[in-house]
């Protein structure tokens, strides 16, 4: 039986309804492309007067029939319901992107979407109740599991049965932030016939009584994802996500309109979020949920919102692919500015001088000060490399050090930065020291 999916390469024919009760529902083709969700829209051309989805690509054209621009829409609306013989999918963040057309007037428009939401018929989704996502890098990272083994020998220690449990541990509240939770759960699969798979799943959750815009809920999980990447300094993307609706009451009866619980979920394409693509090794983390419990996650979301300046420059070196080695020391020395300049302005005396200002060596030493586990083995030989890389890639009037010196500054800039904040995440001095030497950034680049 075919599936509500969204596939690259396979494209959807269907009708579409854009919640107009004055225009008509029009044949359309849904695809999942390498860059977005798009849906393709025949036109008649743009002055075509029986066709007013053609006017949704017409922006900078003057209307005779329409000179204020009132009588029709002139742009997508935020939300449209596609559906067909495989089910309904519902567009969220609807703009127009491109369109073509000919001297007879054929041609045809094209609208891209941020989300597919996928069984959804009802429109209405501008505000949700909740989010789900999974992230195989977070089962790595938690070791939460809901599979349990048990082998049961003869007395020849022949084994004669081998029993698999799987069973669900609690939800874990991880941050006051839309009610983040880790929920453990399972599923199970036939790979080959004969054949059953077990696969342990970590879902994590944000859900509010009351629906509020997509990214309110987003927001703590690109937070997790972060503090993930920073942990292991690499890339980690989602396999799954899904959105929650509350359903209507109905005004007659005051229950639920659908039957089941309060929530409906449903999946959602997009390439507004990293997803999840095959690790070539394992993740080593610098530090896991069991060094810092829920307590480090819920610090991490605050010092996310209140280190701000350092912390989004720092996880950007990760987000980017193939970036120069020059453009790392850069973002790291940005990051290491910030954070000591933070710290110093919260020193009593301000560590600040009297221009409200900070060196950057001495930005290096607030932050030194302020750790306590340092990964270099040489603070100083650190804090000269550092700052001659970043000013001599800052400033055209400073020499520029050599490729290798700046690998290295760069590398060590992510590892004191990331070390200073696994040690204010609750990471025990012990482990930080422990995990040093099989860390990604602890090795230092030498000449080939």
């Amino acid at each position: 039986m075919s599936k509500n999916v969204l596939v690259e390469g396979k494209p959807r024919i269907g009708w579409m309804i854009d919640g107009d009760p004055d225009t008509p529902e029009i044949a359309v083709m849904l695809e999942l492309t390498e860059e977005s969700v798009q849906l393709t829209i025949a036109t008649k051309g743009l002055f075509g007067r029986d066709d007013p989805y053609a006017r949704w690509f017409g922006s900078g054209v003057m209307y005779g029939d329409d000179p204020e621009q009132t009588k029709y829409r002139y742009a997508p609306p935020p939300n449209i319901l596609f559906y067909d013989h495989l089910g309904s999918v519902v567009l969220v963040g609807c703009r127009p992107t491109a369109s073509s057309s000919n001297s007879n007037g054929a041609g045809f428009g094209r609208v891209v979407a941020n989300y597919a939401v996928l069984g959804q018929r009802e429109m209405d989704i501008d505000k949700i109740n909740g989010v789900r996502t999974e992230m195989p890098g977070l089962a790595a990272w938690t070791s939460i599991s809901s599979t349990t083994t048990e082998v049961k020998t003869d007395a020849v220690s022949r084994s004669r049965e081998y029993s698999i449990t799987l069973r669900s541990p609690d939800a874990t509240r991880l941050a006051r932030a839309k009610n983040l939770s880790l929920q453990p759960s399972w599923r199970t699969s036939a790979p080959t016939p004969g054949t059953i798979a077990t696969h342990d799943v970590i879902q994590l959750v944000t859900e509010t009584v009351r629906a509020e815009p997509w990214e309110n809920h987003l927001a703590p999980h690109r937070a997790v994802q972060d503090l993930l990447s920073l942990s292991a300094w690499r890339q980690f993307g989602y396999s799954r996500i899904e959105v929650g609706k509350v359903r209507p009451l109905d005004p007659d009866t005051n229950r639920r309109v659908a039957p089941g619980s309060g929530m409906e979920w449903n999946e959602v394409v997009t390439h507004r979020l990293r997803l999840h693509e095959p690790w070539k090794s394992e993740p080593r983390f610098l530090f896991t949920f069991d060094d810092i419990g829920s307590a480090g996650v819920e610090r991490w979301i605050r010092i996310r919102r209140k280190y701000e300046r350092s912390m989004l420059p720092l996880t950007g070196v990760i987000d980017q692919r193939g970036m120069f080695a020059e453009t790392r020391v850069m973002q790291t020395g940005i990051a290491v500015e910030a954070l000591g300049f933070q710290l110093a302005s919260e020193q009593t005396p301000s560590g600040l001088n009297s221009r409200g200002q900070i060196s950057y060596n001495d930005a290096m030493d607030v932050i030194v000060a302020d750790m306590s586990v340092v990964p270099v083995p040489d603070v100083e030989a650190w804090k000269t490399r550092s700052r001659l890389s970043y000013m001599g890639v800052k400033h055209a009037d400073n020499p520029t050090p050599d490729i290798l010196t700046i690998a290295n500054a760069y590398r060590e800039n992510a590892l004191m930065l990331r070390y200073w904040l696994a040690s204010k995440l609750g990471c025990s001095q012990q482990v930080l020291r422990d995990r040093l030497d099989r860390d990604p950034l602890s090795g230092e680049y030498r000449p080939a």
